[in-house]
């Protein structure tokens, strides 16, 4: 299923592009707008494929809406609606998905959808990293792969890392900024550091000594230090 938005401040290219696209299936329409500012603000909170965006509005550009749209998601594909071909060249150079003219015909809109939907069968059919939740920990010649919901912590210990799982303790050869950077998308962070803590299991933040904390997580009795340095970053978390 595509999921896509509209923005266009004319009224009536709006509701004829919504028109023919819901002709078609396979696709849904998730948003439409006339104004670029409020597109902007909510295609952040929206799942997307794509935006069909027109070119020539009062507020934003199409090209300036694109980038922002861009900022918050750059795999969201841009589809340009307008009735000058004269923007093309710069449609491209930003690396549009397509560029339709108005007034719209069903067979163009087809060919748009077309491309559009190579681009979900590849990431259908792709194997996401972000979606595998487990890392390879390599101890010599052994590897195991680790579950990553079940790391509680990571420590630095003499030249490797001591990966504790709520059941088990893994040795990695790699250094903890390697496993930080394997970790991080997952809402692990440096404490301290010696130190790489599972914030979702963070129970209880515990302040110590000049400006130095005492964390608990679950699953381990383990007391995880938060050094002076690493203090504000767990403050800006938790708000606290």
């Amino acid at each position: 299923m595509l999921n896509v938005a509209l923005v266009d401040d004319e009224i009536i290219a709006l509701k004829e592009l919504e028109y023919l696209l819901s002709t078609e299936s396979g696709l849904k329409i998730v948003g439409k707008y006339t104004s670029p500012e409020k597109a902007i603000e909510e295609i952040k909170e929206l799942d997307l494929d794509a935006v069909f965006l027109d070119v020539s509005m009062p507020e934003m550009n199409g090209f300036m809406v694109a980038e922002e749209i861009k900022k918050l998601n750059k795999n969201i594909e841009i589809v340009f609606i307008t009735a000058h071909d004269t923007f093309a060249l710069k449609a491209f150079e930003i690396n549009a998905k397509d560029y339709v003219l108005k007034p719209f015909s069903l067979d163009r809109i087809k060919t748009t959808l077309d491309r559009l939907s190579e681009k979900l069968d590849k990431k259908n059919n792709a194997v996401s990293i972000k979606n595998v939740k487990k890392i390879p920990v390599k101890n010599s010649d052994k590897l195991s792969l680790v579950d990553v919901d079940k790391i509680i912590y990571c420590v630095a210990n003499e030249g490797h890392v001591n990966i504790v799982t709520d059941k088990d303790s893994f040795i990695s050869d790699e250094t903890l900024n390697n496993v930080e950077d394997r970790l991080k998308e997952f809402n692990f962070i440096k404490c301290h550091r010696k130190y790489l803590v599972n914030l979702d299991l963070i129970e209880n933040i515990i302040s110590w000594v000049n400006g130095t904390y005492i964390l608990k997580l679950r699953g381990t009795r383990e007391e995880i230090p938060v050094s002076r340095n690493y203090g504000k970053t767990i403050k800006n978390i938790f708000k606290i």
